[in-house]
């Protein structure tokens, strides 16, 4: 399968291919955030800050998390 130059970054990320460690830095959506531990199924807790700058945790499924490159800025 090709990837077309106009697709969005985050349709080009490799996804996790198993369920990250807690502790763990990871991207999800438009933000990263910190992996706290295991929730039912296949979901996980991360904690992250969002654009109103409070800072939230959530149960999202992990093969929603994208792992973060080398660099983050």
């Amino acid at each position: 399968m090709a990837i077309r130059q106009d697709m969005p970054a985050s349709t080009r990320r490799t996804k996790l291919k198993r369920k990250p460690a807690r502790g763990t830095l990871v991207r999800y959506q438009d933000r990263i955030a910190e992996v706290m531990g295991e929730a039912r199924g296949q979901r996980v807790m991360i904690r992250s800050i969002h654009p109103d700058g409070q800072e939230r945790r959530t149960a999202v499924k992990w093969v929603n998390l994208v792992p973060l490159e080398t660099q983050l800025f």
